[in-house]
């Protein structure tokens, strides 16, 4: 079941719905924080999104930041990430 139909079926019960991760990395906490933001349901309650302070590195070139308890969503295309080439050349698992 997908992430939406998740929520479908908490709205078609009555039950609350919170966003939450399990150390994901910062790109996967921008894609809990976005989905979070384009529901009415999940905008009700905080989200459980800081395990990525958890992580030692990430690809991302602009971090993530929590002011005053809030991760907002961020602007521009898509997901509003960048991934620093130089640290993604450092992960690379294909050579």
């Amino acid at each position: 079941m997908t992430a939406a139909g998740v929520l479908d079926q908490c709205e078609a019960l009555g039950a609350e719905a919170v966003i939450g991760n399990q150390i994901d990395g910062q790109v996967g906490t921008l894609c809990a924080v976005a989905f979070g933001a384009a529901h009415r349901a999940t905008t009700r309650r905080a989200g459980e999104l800081s395990n990525y302070l958890d992580v030692a590195h990430d690809l991302l070139a602009d971090l993530l930041v929590i002011e005053g308890g809030t991760l907002r969503v961020r602007e521009g295309a898509g997901l509003g990430l960048i991934i620093d080439p130089a640290k993604l050349e450092h992960y690379r698992l294909d050579r």
